[in-house]
């Protein structure tokens, strides 16, 4: 029996090592659960701290929510004119021509009402199908960018959107006042590139706040002088040493240039074949040339170019006029079917030689006779090798814009555009490389503009439970 006692005892003490064994395990196993669980209390507790929303405040957010979506009933039919109205307040604020006669937004009369279970309640929906809108690419991301938003009308929902571009024969006023434009913006690059001038020194420009129309002096206002885009710089400040009296200030009509080899005598040139335009301008001291409907600049309209295309136009000016050329001989232009957003040479593709407007133009075709490292073919914007005219052995690199391109550089300026030039110096931007597909931005006489097309579906939701329509 002792022995039986014993092995009995010794057995009771294996079951319950066994079983501290089991619990320690098992609590080791849990001791982590059990400090996250322990974190999400913390947090759960500190969250329950927190005040809980004025009843006032959830009852007027809730009757807010109840409002938006009142139901369609009969006699609430003319409901639907009012969102039409709202989606065509949408399309004219973000720049559509939302007239009729125009043809460029369209809502269709087949509008459908449908119902749909979403929780607990029931929600009417009213359809709109094929809502067509018609405008320049910004202003048509923008209608889209604001249905979306929800900003205008918050239970609306947007379905589909279909994309497309066409393109546009430029006629009749908009043709002309865009060959006007360019007219005008050619005749200033023109001027400054004859006269060698870099800048415009006294140019009627925007901050002076009056336009002109006026390209010359006009004959029948004896008392006054008129022209464009400098009426203030002296016959004298122009180098005028003879006792003539030649007209002052730097003009495009009729405009009265000093003889850089012989500063005694002076002839009548024309840059522009009109005295006097339909549209009115201003002019940067950098030549580049803005257009208005009217001269007061505080109320006119203005036929807006984007700040980077002006930058661009600048630099090409600047690059013709210190390289003394009056048309840039390969430039990367239209006929090429290629734009290009690379402003230099870009150092990390060493295999290829990208630049604008012109890398063709070898460093012997521009006049180097040195025999130190050869400088960079081409006529660039961006760190361009330009040949000492005085000592043709020499060169100094010189930037005319202060960018190489858009995938670089881009904390200083960045090309978000693609350009190409013609060999008047003309600039033209786009959206993309392929000049066939791209949008063009146009800035100059093209016949043809590209507008983009959406075809819209939306759905408008409301609270169920009227008659229905």
């Amino acid at each position: 029996m002792n022995r039986f006692r014993r092995m009995g005892l010794l057995i009771l003490v294996g079951v319950l090592v066994i079983i501290f064994a089991a619990l320690s395990i098992v609590y080791l196993q849990q001791g982590a659960r059990q400090r996250e669980l322990g974190e999400q209390i913390n947090k759960l507790s500190l969250t329950l701290l927190k005040p809980l929303p004025n009843a006032e405040e959830l009852q007027a957010e809730y009757d807010k929510v109840n409002r938006s979506l009142s139901p369609l009933t009969r006699e609430g039919a003319l409901d639907i004119y009012k969102y039409i109205d709202k989606i065509v307040g949408i399309a004219e604020e973000s720049g559509i021509d939302v007239d009729p006669d125009s043809g460029k937004f369209n809502i269709p009369a087949q509008n459908l009402v449908g119902e749909v279970k979403v929780g607990e309640g029931n929600y009417q929906f009213l359809s709109f199908k094929n809502i067509r809108v018609q405008g320049d690419y910004d202003s048509v991301m923008a209608f889209i960018s604001k249905l979306e938003s929800g900003e205008t009308l918050k239970t609306l929902a947007l379905k589909t959107a279909d994309t497309s571009q066409v393109e546009l024969t430029v006629s009749g006023e908009e043709k002309a006042r865009r060959a006007e434009f360019n007219e005008v913006r050619s005749a200033v690059i023109a001027m400054m590139v004859d006269n060698a001038l870099a800048e415009i020194p006294n140019p009627i420009n925007y901050a002076g706040g009056t336009a002109t129309n006026l390209m010359g002096d006009d004959p029948d206002t004896a008392v006054t002088v008129e022209g464009f885009p400098d009426i203030t710089t002296t016959a004298a400040d122009k180098g005028y040493t003879g006792t003539g009296i030649p007209r002052d200030g730097y003009v495009l009509y009729e405009y009265d240039k000093i003889d850089p080899d012989d500063t005694t005598t002076y002839s009548t040139v024309s840059y522009i074949s009109t005295l006097k335009t339909t549209y009115y301008y201003t002019c940067e001291a950098d030549g580049i040339v803005r257009q208005f409907d009217s001269p007061d600049v505080a109320t006119a309209t203005e036929y807006l170019t984007n700040e980077e295309f002006k930058d661009v136009q600048s630099a090409i000016i600047a690059m013709m006029v210190d390289n003394a050329l009056t048309e840039i001989p390969v430039p990367i232009n239209y006929a090429g079917g290629t734009a290009t957003n690379l402003m230099g040479d870009d150092p990390e593709t060493a295999e290829t030689v990208e630049g604008f407007p012109n890398i063709t133009t070898t460093v012997a075709d521009k006049g180097y006779t040195g025999t130190d490292t050869p400088p960079r073919d081409g006529y660039v914007l961006y760190q361009h090798d330009k040949i000492d005219p005085d000592d043709t052995t020499t060169y100094t690199t010189v930037s005319y814009i202060f960018v190489l391109g858009t995938e670089l550089y881009l904390d200083v300026l960045g090309t978000e555009y693609y350009y190409t030039c013609e060999t008047d110096g003309t600039v033209r931007q786009f959206d993309s490389p392929d000049v066939a597909t791209a949008t063009e931005y146009p800035h100059s006489e093209d016949e043809v503009k590209i507008e983009t097309i959406a075809t819209l579906d939306v759905d408008i939701y409301t609270k169920s439970g009227g008659e229905g329509l």
